[in-house]
């Protein structure tokens, strides 16, 4: 099931959030646990220890996602896409990281930048561009193929952040 919530987080704390990864150190990002380097994806990422925001989304995810059992929520990932920079179509989940449910965060006003937009894949057999309001959260199951287009003009900044666990019936 997929979840959005529109503009939940106010625009003054995404700048904060943006302010607050910008001054941490930005990495290439690569892909799985090794953090290896593709050319299925190119952005930088900082990790952000903000524990206000991140209870914020552990209790959206707790609240919209009660068949699901939570064993561990993984640091804030912040994520900066410049011209060019895109993630090609992936699953955040494998069979070694546990991940049930991923979360994604748009840091960025709309106006700022062109392209970029998160795509899931959806039951057409096709993917589909979700809202990029700024302040609005996607959750969504992590074995959901998904992906970003590429950045055309400026910068797209969003906050990333996955759950390990389980589905459970309650």
């Amino acid at each position: 099931m997929i979840q959005i919530f529109k503009q939940i987080i106010p625009a003054d704390v995404c700048t904060l959030l943006i302010e607050e990864g910008l001054t941490r150190p930005q990495l290439n990002a690569g892909i799985g646990e090794d953090n290896l380097i593709s050319e299925g994806r190119s952005t930088r990422v900082a990790f952000i220890g903000n524990e206000t925001v991140k209870q914020y989304i552990q209790q959206l995810v707790e609240e919209n996602y009660k068949d699901y059992t939570i064993t561990e929520a993984e640091d804030l990932q912040f994520a900066t896409y410049n011209v060019n920079d895109f993630y090609g179509a992936h699953r955040d989940a494998d069979k070694n990281n546990k991940r049930i449910l991923s979360v994604s965060v748009q840091l960025s006003k709309p106006s700022e930048y062109e392209g970029g937009d998160l795509c899931l894949y959806g039951i057409e057999g096709a993917f589909s561009p979700v809202t990029n309001e700024q302040g609005t959260v996607i959750i969504f199951p992590s074995n959901l193929l998904h992906k970003v287009e590429p950045v055309t003009k400026g910068i797209r900044y969003s906050l990333v952040q996955w759950y390990k666990g389980y589905e459970s019936s309650n």
